[in-house]
């Protein structure tokens, strides 16, 4: 009789194989803003090692780096930001110190005006990644972007 451990109860599991490996943490930094430039020349080598190159690497280091600095400018100053490689797709959460969002998360799908300033962070990381997730709570907000190493991105058309 199989046990609720045994490979006979899971799914897609074989006799005698290994367990599939978890994610790689690549990088796990905390960040003020006077280390956003250093932790994005970090974030840039771990991203190539792990597979990522020429414009794809350059969308996903620009998207993270704009969840790094909304992270700094809207919420609290300081935040973290945790890289991790799980199979084929690169992960990246980065995380504030803030009050989360007074209403809901943003969800742009346009930018804003010509003549406002600011605004366009989680629009631009939401277009340079294949998925961008927030959550919010009392003890911050974690936005996490995702980029499949093997896959090209299909962008939506360009207006």
């Amino acid at each position: 009789m199989a046990t609720p451990e045994s490979p006979l109860t899971q799914p897609g599991a074989v006799l005698g194989a290994a367990p599939a490996p978890g994610p790689a943490e690549l990088l796990t930094s905390d960040f003020t803003a006077t280390e956003v430039t250093e932790l994005r020349h970090g974030l840039r080598r771990h991203a190539a090692t792990a597979g990522l190159h020429d414009d794809a690497l350059d969308d996903f280091v620009t998207a993270v780096n704009e969840l790094v600095t909304n992270a700094v400018r809207h919420g609290g100053g300081q935040g973290s930001l945790r890289l991790t490689l799980d199979g084929d797709t690169l992960i990246a959460d980065v995380t504030d110190r803030g009050a989360g969002f007074a209403g809901p998360p943003p969800v742009a799908a346009a930018p804003p005006a010509a003549d406002v300033p600011g605004g366009r962070g989680i629009l631009l990381a939401r277009r340079l990644t294949d998925t961008l997730m927030i959550s919010d709570g009392p003890d911050g907000v974690t936005v996490t972007v995702t980029r499949c190493l093997t896959a090209p991105m299909t962008a939506p058309p360009r207006s």
